[in-house]
């Protein structure tokens, strides 16, 4: 590689060569589609300067200025080792600008085989851009395959970037569809990645027997690069298993007028205290302190400090999280149980994890977007909270590229039909029917017409509002536009009479509402109020039990994904943990999983 003011000298050489010819991005013109055999040697070294200048330009991240010059070239009249050099430009422009899929139409289409033969460092080069490539488009597990069977021809720095990225990917990937795999593969050290990452997901919310089970899987693959080389969040399990907290305090209003609220994240983490203890694991000695007396909330961490605390789980409101993120110096780490308002930079020893909708709303727009959606109406309460959900996916929307083709803020429901019939532009075709028979003095025969340029309907929505809203859409010509909600569209209970109306209507929903599971069934035979009233938070607190022992190796490492009742856990890096809810679907009036991006099925096939 060459190094920057090499670069820029070359470039600047290059374009100067460029101006002199009088045509930067000209097509080079030939009489004959055989370009090997018409192209003058002065055309050849124009296309050759125009492609050193195109590669020195993407060194240097001038994207921009390289597709401009890199498309002024006319592919069909070039030679064939022009078009080998132009196809691996056009890649990586493409993944410079994160269009994986049309980085894998270059590398892996119609022009692939003009890839064939080249030099080794060349297909490396070319077998990671079609790994991240795989990446950007939402295939893990295609990623990995291929990056697995890279691996071998790697130099010890490239190899152990791509075999951190390897178990990045796999985390990704569900249990069922790996395990679907395993059954099937046969290359030793795919099967090997497979069944390491299958034990990691099952037995990640129990750090002990994680450990014991990764060290046996090395045990029996002593050979395998995994086994010699654990990625480094496997690293860290030993360590992590020597530094658990004996004493955590538990911030929570436990009086007040948010004693339901706390009580019920106080009763999730005691079901998965007695849990780990009938398990045979030690626990922690658990201390809990009210925080509905209290204003200042970095005087009872202080208490709680004084008093031997090790690790301090809550407080559950923002404004008492805000007080210790503002007090920044937390000797004991803290997992508070909501996130503030404003997303600060890493604040050392303390993490946020919380239900946040603002959350499921980008996941949605990250996820429909992997499906090809590009024009999105927002259907959203006229309400702050409202207000919110809608504006975090519109901002992630509109980073992808996305285009918002109107949206509809609803506030009484005698306003729903109005709402929507103006977003859906049906209150324009009406208006002109009713002015061109005012014009005609005359009745005249009219079919209203919604816009067509709406591809999906995002939809922030409580149960009873979405009831009436989605056959609104239905009537006003919309029932063919997919409908995709956050998981505030179902009540926790399934309503087949009243939930017809939700028919096809796909949402995000954590685990504990949508199986049933060990950890529910125990959970309810405890805190029966709880579960039938507040559900969704004795599920927080089963899973901040589950979280805190691996927090600190969750902020290292973005490849640690913990398989929660509330959702598959990862951490920013600011500390702040991020939920990756399941998707379901309306049948019939009942609510059923329904996974919206099934690529783990199309990877599957494609692989077996």
């Amino acid at each position: 590689m060459l190094n920057r003011l090499t670069l820029q000298t070359t470039l600047s050489s290059l374009l100067l060569l460029l101006l002199i010819s009088g045509c930067g991005t000209t097509s080079v013109q030939t009489t004959s589609a055989d370009a090997d055999s018409t192209q003058t040697s002065a055309d050849a070294d124009f296309v050759d300067q125009q492609l050193t200048a195109v590669e020195a330009l993407t060194e240097l991240e001038h994207i921009e200025e390289a597709s401009i010059i890199l498309n002024g070239l006319n592919f069909e009249q070039i030679s064939i080792a022009q078009k080998t050099r132009y196809i691996l430009n056009q890649a990586r422009i493409a993944l410079a600008v994160g269009e994986g899929q049309t980085a894998l139409d270059w590398i892996s289409g119609e022009y692939a085989y003009l890839l064939d033969g080249l030099p080794l460092e060349d297909q490396i080069e070319i077998s990671l851009m079609r790994s991240t490539a795989f990446e950007l488009v939402g295939r893990p597990l295609s990623a990995a395959r291929e990056r697995i069977f890279l691996a071998p021809v790697l130099n010890e720095e490239q190899s152990e970037q791509n075999q951190e990225q390897i178990w990045f990917n796999l985390q990704l990937v569900p249990t069922e569809r790996l395990k679907e795999l395993a059954e099937y593969e046969s290359s030793p050290d795919m099967d090997g990645w497979l069944n390491l990452a299958i034990l990691s997901q099952e037995q990640s919310s129990d750090l002990n027997q994680l450990l014991k089970s990764v060290e046996l899987w090395q045990e029996s693959n002593p050979m395998h690069p995994a086994a010699q080389n654990l990625p480094g969040s496997l690293q860290m399990l030993r360590e992590l298993s020597l530094s658990q907290p004996s004493q955590i305090a538990v911030m929570l209003p436990l009086s007040g007028p948010l004693v339901n609220a706390g009580k019920a994240i106080r009763n999730g983490l005691l079901s998965a205290w007695y849990s780990t203890q009938q398990s045979g694991n030690d626990t922690p000695e658990l201390r809990f302190y009210d925080t509905a007396n209290v204003e200042d909330a970095v005087k009872l961490y202080d208490i709680a400090r004084i008093n031997g605390a090790e690790l301090v789980i809550g407080p559950l409101s923002k404004n008492k999280v805000q007080q210790l993120i503002d007090y920044n110096q937390l000797d004991v780490p803290v997992l508070a149980l909501n996130y503030a308002d404003t997303r600060a930079s890493k604040v050392s020893n303390l993490y946020q994890f919380g239900l946040a909708p603002e959350d499921e709303a980008i996941q949605i727009a990250d996820d429909i977007w992997q499906q090809g959606v590009r024009n999105v109406m927002v259907i959203s309460p006229d309400s702050q909270w409202g207000d919110r959900v809608a504006d975090a996916f519109i901002s992630q929307w509109q980073l992808h590229g996305g285009s918002i083709t109107s949206k509809a803020r609803f506030n009484r429901p005698d306003q729903y039909l109005n709402n929507i019939k103006y977003a859906l532009n049906i209150s324009d075709s009406e208006r002109r029917h009713a002015l061109l028979a005012q014009r005609l003095d005359s009745d005249l025969e009219f079919e209203f017409r919604r816009r067509q340029d709406v591809d999906m309907v995002f939809m922030v929505a409580f149960p009873a509002q979405a009831r009436q809203l989605k056959p609104i859409l239905n009537y006003q010509r919309a029932s063919d536009i997919p409908v995709v909600a956050t998981s505030n569209i179902y009540a926790g209970q399934q309503a087949p009479d009243k939930d017809q109306d939700l028919n096809n209507i796909r949402f995000v929903e954590m685990p504990w509402r949508l199986y049933d599971q060990p950890e529910k069934q125990q959970a309810s035979e405890a805190f029966q109020n709880s579960i039938a009233n507040y559900a969704s938070l004795v599920a927080l607190g089963i899973d901040a039990y589950r979280l805190y022992p691996r927090a600190p190796q969750m902020s290292v490492f973005g490849d640690v994904r913990i398989q929660g009742v509330t959702g598959a856990l990862t951490m920013s890096d600011t500390g702040r943990v991020i939920r990756e809810l399941d998707w379901a679907v309306v049948k019939n009036g009942i609510v059923e999983p329904a996974p919206f991006l099934d690529k783990g099925n199309e990877e599957l096939s494609a692989d077996l």
